[in-house]
């Protein structure tokens, strides 16, 4: 479990590393306002085989991705974070992505979500450690774009991103280091 300060009130959130008790929170994700900056919401067998590939990464070496349940100070699931190891012009990179469930947007928890994550990949032993972090929301998504700012990504610059696959979309790359 990684901690990280929330906002300006120092809460700390929490990462619980996904499991099968977890369904409900995809679901409450796949809404169409919850994925509108992402391709849509996915018919439920996309979900449920979803939920198996976060599920199993939980059992994978620490290295090879993980998916995290975001958890209040209080024990409340605000939404998720997670990371996937990659190659993005020709680093061998983590990718970020985040989701904060509605009736918790707009209050700091996906910046202390990301902000915890990073805290988590630094811990990676250096072997296993990749060189950085990239985040790639899209674009006109602007509250993802100010969450990559607030947790002390850099910018650089826009790129044709591929998500869901085989859909490229105007996105920012945001890098932040890890070495």
């Amino acid at each position: 479990m990684h901690t990280s300060k929330h906002g300006s009130n120092a809460a700390p959130v929490r990462l619980r590393p996904w499991s099968d008790a977890d369904l409900w929170l995809l679901r409450r994700r796949n809404t169409p306002e919850m994925t509108a900056h992402l391709g849509g919401p996915d018919s439920d067998d996309c979900l449920l085989a979803r939920h198996r590939r976060w599920t199993a990464l939980s059992a994978n070496a620490p290295q090879e991705g993980r998916v995290f349940r975001v958890e209040s100070p209080m024990g409340v699931t605000v939404g998720s974070v997670s990371f996937t190891p990659g190659e993005h012009r020709g680093e061998s990179i983590f990718e970020a992505g985040w989701g904060v469930l509605p009736e918790h947007q707009r209050q700091g928890w996906a910046t202390a979500s990301v902000r915890a994550l990073l805290a988590h990949l630094v811990t990676l032993p250096p072997a296993h450690r990749r060189r950085a972090v990239h985040a790639f929301p899209r674009v006109p998504h602007t509250a993802s774009n100010a969450v990559c700012r607030a947790a002390g990504f850099d910018l650089v610059g826009e790129t044709a991103h591929e998500y869901p696959p085989g859909e490229h979309h105007p996105s920012n790359d945001w890098r932040h280091p890890l070495v």
